[in-house]
């Protein structure tokens, strides 16, 4: 009686790390996510003003240890301003590598990026000549966030995140509106005013996402 109990929970022992190890071999390895953090602010703008204004992300992560992940994101945004004869674009695109740290498995992260972004500047009118210009910039910076599971293995998550980025470049623009001692400071502030919009939001600044995506 005696060696058929101990057979018998050696058995039950044995298939439970069966078990255990096929759960930890379909544990969810991949997310897909969009950001929806400016999206839906850049919209209700849109609506309010009539100037298209766009500010959209999609990012992929893949687990490469209980604690640590890669990625990599995509980020577009558009702001264009016309008038009757007049129009402005101002764009960028960014190309993102991101490490993550949980510092709770699944749950709190850090993560840090490096990435690539390029502004496009368009502006056209009936008096003006018409410009046209590409900026290159080097972007790193991190953030914390942290995630929520909507399942226990595959399904829906959602990810609030808060960090800084910052932008290594200068853009190609340089705007001469006015000649004189008076126009000379008045182009000297539209240029670094230019250059703050450009570095603390199109291709920097502060951050905040809010992600959702599928695990899988």
């Amino acid at each position: 009686m005696c060696k058929k109990s101990i057979f018998i929970i050696g058995l039950l022992l044995f298939m439970s790390k069966i078990v255990f190890a096929e759960e930890e071999i379909i544990l969810p390895k991949n997310v897909i996510a969009t950001d929806m953090g400016y999206t839906i602010p850049a919209l209700v703008t849109w609506g309010i003003t009539g100037n298209p204004f766009i500010v959209t992300a999609v990012q992929y992560e893949r687990q490469i240890l209980k604690n640590f992940s890669l990625g990599g994101r995509f980020d577009y945004r558009l702001l264009s301003i016309s008038d009757f004869d007049y129009r402005t674009d101002q764009s960028s695109f960014s190309l993102e590598t991101h490490a993550r740290y949980y510092l709770e498995p699944n749950f709190f992260f850090l993560d840090g990026m490096l990435g690539y972004a390029g502004f496009i500047y368009f502006s056209s009118s009936t008096d003006r000549e018409t410009i046209k210009s590409l900026s290159h910039y080097f972007k790193l910076g991190g953030k914390f966030g942290w995630r929520i599971d909507f399942g226990k293995q595959r399904g829906f998550i959602l990810e609030p995140s808060f960090g800084y980025y910052g932008a290594i470049g200068s853009s190609n623009i340089e705007f001469i509106k006015d000649s004189g001692k008076t126009g000379v400071l008045f182009n000297h502030w539209l240029n670094q005013l230019n250059k703050f919009i450009i570095k603390g939001f199109f291709v920097g600044g502060p951050q905040f996402s809010l992600c959702f995506g599928y695990k899988f």
